[in-house]
Protein backbone atom coordinates (compact mmCIF):
# COMPACT_ATOMS: atom_id res chain seq x y z
CA UNK A 1 0.00 0.00 0.00
CA UNK A 2 1.40 3.24 -0.87
CA UNK A 3 1.49 5.80 2.22
CA UNK A 4 3.30 9.21 3.32
CA UNK A 5 6.94 8.59 2.99
CA UNK A 6 6.75 5.88 0.46
CA UNK A 7 9.73 6.08 -2.17
CA UNK A 8 8.52 6.09 -5.97
CA UNK A 9 9.55 7.09 -9.17
CA UNK A 10 8.51 9.87 -11.34
CA UNK A 11 8.99 9.49 -15.07
CA UNK A 12 8.80 12.68 -17.01
CA UNK A 13 7.74 13.70 -20.46
CA UNK A 14 11.40 13.38 -21.96
CA UNK A 15 12.01 10.01 -20.40
CA UNK A 16 14.02 10.88 -17.50
CA UNK A 17 13.33 8.80 -14.35
CA UNK A 18 13.73 10.64 -11.09
CA UNK A 19 13.59 9.76 -7.75
CA UNK A 20 10.77 11.38 -5.23
CA UNK A 21 9.26 10.33 -1.87
CA UNK A 22 5.51 10.85 -1.42
CA UNK A 23 4.92 14.10 1.13
CA UNK A 24 1.08 13.72 1.73
CA UNK A 25 -2.01 12.19 0.50
CA UNK A 26 -5.16 13.97 1.21
CA UNK A 27 -8.54 12.97 0.33
CA UNK A 28 -10.51 15.36 -1.74
CA UNK A 29 -14.41 16.53 -0.86
CA UNK A 30 -15.16 15.56 -4.37
CA UNK A 31 -13.70 11.42 -3.68
CA UNK A 32 -10.44 12.64 -5.32
CA UNK A 33 -7.11 12.04 -3.61
CA UNK A 34 -4.76 14.52 -4.20
CA UNK A 35 -1.03 12.93 -3.54
CA UNK A 36 1.89 15.37 -2.79
CA UNK A 37 5.54 14.47 -4.01
CA UNK A 38 8.94 15.79 -2.65
CA UNK A 39 11.63 15.64 -5.18
CA UNK A 40 15.32 17.76 -5.12
CA UNK A 41 16.23 16.61 -9.05
CA UNK A 42 15.19 18.44 -12.60
CA UNK A 43 13.37 20.53 -10.34
CA UNK A 44 14.13 23.62 -13.06
CA UNK A 45 12.45 21.12 -15.53
CA UNK A 46 9.14 20.85 -13.21
CA UNK A 47 8.80 23.98 -12.90
CA UNK A 48 9.40 25.48 -16.59
CA UNK A 49 5.94 24.98 -17.44
CA UNK A 50 2.65 25.41 -15.77
CA UNK A 51 1.16 22.06 -17.05
CA UNK A 52 3.20 18.72 -17.33
CA UNK A 53 2.95 15.38 -17.46
CA UNK A 54 4.74 12.65 -15.45
CA UNK A 55 4.04 8.86 -14.69
CA UNK A 56 4.26 7.71 -11.17
CA UNK A 57 6.17 4.27 -10.87
CA UNK A 58 4.43 3.14 -8.16
CA UNK A 59 6.92 -0.31 -8.34
CA UNK A 60 8.80 -1.51 -11.08
CA UNK A 61 9.86 -4.75 -12.22
CA UNK A 62 10.96 -6.96 -15.74
CA UNK A 63 9.48 -9.82 -16.61
CA UNK A 64 6.82 -11.00 -18.72
CA UNK A 65 2.83 -9.53 -18.03
CA UNK A 66 0.33 -12.80 -18.02
CA UNK A 67 -2.91 -13.27 -16.62
CA UNK A 68 -3.35 -14.75 -13.28
CA UNK A 69 -5.72 -17.15 -14.93
CA UNK A 70 -3.06 -18.36 -16.95
CA UNK A 71 -0.50 -19.76 -13.99
CA UNK A 72 -0.67 -23.04 -12.25
CA UNK A 73 0.63 -23.62 -8.15
CA UNK A 74 1.76 -27.05 -7.72
CA UNK A 75 4.00 -27.67 -4.81
CA UNK A 76 4.52 -24.53 -3.55
CA UNK A 77 5.56 -23.32 -7.07
CA UNK A 78 4.39 -21.91 -10.15
CA UNK A 79 3.88 -22.88 -13.69
CA UNK A 80 2.50 -21.59 -16.89
CA UNK A 81 1.38 -24.06 -19.61
CA UNK A 82 3.47 -23.02 -23.37
CA UNK A 83 1.94 -23.92 -26.38
CA UNK A 84 4.79 -24.29 -28.74
CA UNK A 85 5.00 -26.54 -32.62
CA UNK A 86 1.97 -29.00 -31.13
CA UNK A 87 2.95 -29.55 -27.85
CA UNK A 88 2.09 -28.40 -24.61
CA UNK A 89 5.03 -27.70 -22.05
CA UNK A 90 4.72 -26.78 -18.43
CA UNK A 91 7.45 -24.03 -17.64
CA UNK A 92 8.72 -23.26 -14.19
CA UNK A 93 8.30 -19.39 -13.37
CA UNK A 94 9.33 -16.86 -11.09
CA UNK A 95 6.64 -14.27 -9.96
CA UNK A 96 8.17 -11.44 -9.92
CA UNK A 97 5.03 -9.33 -8.56
CA UNK A 98 1.09 -9.70 -8.74
CA UNK A 99 -2.03 -8.31 -8.74
CA UNK A 100 -5.62 -9.44 -8.55
CA UNK A 101 -5.58 -9.65 -12.60
CA UNK A 102 -1.99 -10.17 -13.48
CA UNK A 103 1.11 -11.14 -12.69
CA UNK A 104 4.63 -10.62 -13.91
CA UNK A 105 7.12 -13.37 -14.49
CA UNK A 106 10.22 -14.22 -15.08
CA UNK A 107 12.59 -17.62 -15.16
CA UNK A 108 14.52 -18.80 -12.61
CA UNK A 109 18.10 -18.37 -12.16
CA UNK A 110 20.31 -21.36 -12.30
CA UNK A 111 21.56 -20.26 -8.74
CA UNK A 112 17.73 -20.01 -7.92
CA UNK A 113 17.17 -23.70 -8.85
CA UNK A 114 19.99 -25.19 -7.50
CA UNK A 115 18.61 -24.05 -4.24
CA UNK A 116 14.81 -25.49 -4.90
CA UNK A 117 17.19 -28.55 -5.36
CA UNK A 118 17.61 -29.24 -9.02
CA UNK A 119 20.82 -31.29 -10.30
CA UNK A 120 23.04 -30.62 -13.58
CA UNK A 121 20.99 -33.03 -15.70
CA UNK A 122 17.40 -31.36 -14.78
CA UNK A 123 18.73 -27.47 -15.60
CA UNK A 124 20.42 -29.04 -18.70
CA UNK A 125 16.77 -30.52 -19.78
CA UNK A 126 15.08 -27.39 -18.45
CA UNK A 127 12.46 -25.50 -20.28
CA UNK A 128 12.05 -21.26 -20.53
CA UNK A 129 9.44 -18.95 -21.17
CA UNK A 130 10.24 -15.90 -23.24
CA UNK A 131 8.68 -13.30 -25.53
CA UNK A 132 6.34 -14.32 -27.83
CA UNK A 133 5.69 -17.55 -26.53
CA UNK A 134 1.97 -18.76 -26.77
CA UNK A 135 0.58 -20.18 -23.03
CA UNK A 136 -2.77 -21.43 -21.89
CA UNK A 137 -5.00 -19.42 -20.05
CA UNK A 138 -7.26 -21.18 -17.27
CA UNK A 139 -5.01 -24.77 -17.55
CA UNK A 140 -6.29 -28.19 -16.75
Amino acid sequence: MVQFGSAITLRLSDGREIDADIEAIVQQENEEVMIVFRTNKAVEDLIAYRKISIDVIWWGYSGLKVPNSAILEEGGLSYVIRKRSGYNDKILVEIKKQNKNYAIIDNYSTEDLVELGYDADDLKARKTISLYDEIIANPK
